[in-house]
């Protein structure tokens, strides 16, 4: 079988933090992607920490993320670098700055498995919206655009899938349905909905032996 390594990275969105450990979206990919694609023998790392930024993860990358050897790199950042208070906080600039860096060296890893040229590949996430009602003045979601319109422009220059998380959370409706009691974290309907757009992402990266696709299979959709 062939083995292929997930690594989800970010900050508490990724890690799950809130909810009961089978709720977050990785520990869903650990149970749901071996039962759709068995001919894979799937590793799926959960490298999310509470409380990062863009700063951390840059910090964190090669022990969190690269020692794995990934084939595909799940990168949620940007609710902690935008947020108003003196630890975590990142300007527009540095958060761009940080953010490339880490995707630079996602692409520029090789992983030695053989799969799209041993290149991993990044999957980038932008972050959700905030209840403001809570949140603010910390954080609110005129600022959350502009960092999730860096995370677009990043992904869209170095040609890697996007989920525009923030968007379609904005336009669920009611989206503070899917938000826990602090405004700020997802609860179990939030976690629903970034499990299934990042399964679907995963999807369109295998073909129909179950293989991780070469990426000049795909690059040219995005």
């Amino acid at each position: 079988m062939i083995k292929t390594t997930i690594v989800g990275f970010g900050d508490s969105l990724t890690y799950g933090y809130g909810v009961p450990s089978n709720i977050g979206f990785i520990e869903r990919l650990e149970k749901h992607m071996p039962q759709y694609f068995p001919s894979i023998s799937w590793y799926i790392v959960n490298s999310g920490c509470n409380g990062d930024t863009t700063r951390e993860g840059l910090e964190k990358l090669e022990k969190e993320v690269l020692n794995y050897n990934p084939n595909v790199v799940l990168v949620l950042f940007g609710s902690n670098d935008s947020s108003m208070n003196e630890t975590q906080f990142r300007t527009l600039d540095e958060y761009e700055s940080n953010l490339m860096k880490i995707i630079k060296n996602i692409k520029r890893h090789n992983n030695r498995t053989g799969l799209n040229g041993c290149v991993p590949i990044p999957i980038l996430i932008t972050p959700p919206p905030v209840y403001e009602n809570v949140c603010s003045p910390t954080r609110n979601n005129n600022r959350l655009r502009q960092y999730g319109h860096i995370v677009k422009t990043i992904a869209k220059d170095y040609h890697c899938p996007l989920i525009d998380f923030f968007e379609h959370m904005i336009s669920y409706g009611d989206y503070v349905d899917l938000l826990a009691d602090d405004g700020l974290h997802l609860n179990e309907k939030g976690y629903d909905l970034l499990y299934d757009l990042i399964f679907s992402e995963l999807t369109k990266l295998v073909n129909y032996q179950g293989l991780l696709k070469d990426w000049d299979e795909f690059e040219e959709e995005y």
